[in-house]
């Protein structure tokens, strides 16, 4: 039988950093518990009811309960098959979701049908603005399970912004009379520990001659602090090194604009590399340099 220990061990770590809204450190990953968004009394409903659940989540953290009974007949006046619902706003010792790279939480269901519909029950988190609102069906969730739900923060319109929190359905996915019970808990922001590089993609793999500048798009993770040590980068020529500088970078997805002018690089392929000495954190790409097609003109 798996031993829980471990994983006890985590969850009180991670309860014991929360209350200070401190990150942990959970193995190579820094943790932000969000345990306040499992306390009902912060939860706004609607065409449902919202409770403490006796069943917290793996981890032991406590979870929050959405009753639903699906009713046809009730709901508002126009709409009587409505869009049973719960939102929460995020406090500003639970923002700065800018500074991590997932938001997870656990979420269990169980329900009157044997089998869940298609469109489960959607998350949404809430930016300034109708245009800014991060939309999403859980279809991972599974009868009878608990199961971890990850939201990477570059999918959010505005992270730094991310200021409420919603749980809806619509009724139309189910029959009338069904019994729906959600369970979420566990809410958590996660970075790495360490400085990482997610991805990196040269723009175009073909630059001219000439050419001032090399297009890079990265992922950029990690804690703050480590991040603002900058981002160390080895251009090559084949074997031989030609530039190794250290350029300033942010958490998340970015381009980032490599100056190659003074180099006047000469026509031929060229790899640029990010922690080109560390090879479990080392990401490159490549771009060929090509005579430009107006010289002599």
């Amino acid at each position: 039988m798996r031993s829980t220990l471990p994983i006890l061990i985590v969850a009180a770590s991670c309860l014991a950093g929360a209350a200070a809204q401190e990150t942990v450190r959970e193995g190579k990953q820094e943790v932000l518990c969000l345990d306040g968004l499992a306390a009902p009394a912060r939860w706004g409903p609607a065409e449902c009811t919202v409770a403490a659940s006796e069943k917290p989540e793996p981890g032991g953290h406590a979870t929050v309960h959405m009753h639903i009974p699906v009713d046809h007949h009730a709901g508002e006046k126009r709409y009587p098959i409505g869009w049973p619902r719960m939102y929460l706003n995020l406090k500003q010792t639970e923002k700065g979701w800018e500074k991590f790279e997932r938001f997870e939480f656990m979420a269990h269901a169980t329900m009157s049908r044997p089998t869940p519909p298609k469109n489960i029950i959607n998350l949404q988190i809430h930016c300034p603005g109708k245009p800014h609102v991060f939309n999403r069906n859980l279809a991972e969730i599974r009868l009878g399970e608990w199961v971890r739900i990850t939201v990477p923060i570059r999918a959010l319109p505005r992270a730094k912004q991310a200021g409420r929190l919603g749980f809806n359905i619509s009724e139309s996915d189910y029959r009338h009379g069904e019994t729906l019970e959600f369970r979420f808990g566990g809410f958590r922001l996660v970075r790495s520990a360490e400085f990482v590089l997610e991805a990196l993609t040269i723009r175009s793999a073909v630059v001219y001659q000439g050419q001032p500048r090399v297009k890079v798009e990265l992922a950029v993770g990690g804690p703050p602090l480590k991040i603002a040590r900058g981002l160390p980068l080895t251009l090559r020529h084949g074997e031989r090194v030609l530039r190794q500088e250290t350029l300033p970078v942010k958490a998340g997805l970015q381009v980032l604009e490599v100056d190659v002018a003074e180099l006047k690089l000469a026509p031929g392929d060229y790899t640029l590399a990010a922690f080109d000495s560390d090879p479990e954190r080392r990401k490159s790409g490549a771009f060929r340099v090509v005579e430009t097609p107006w010289k002599g003109h």
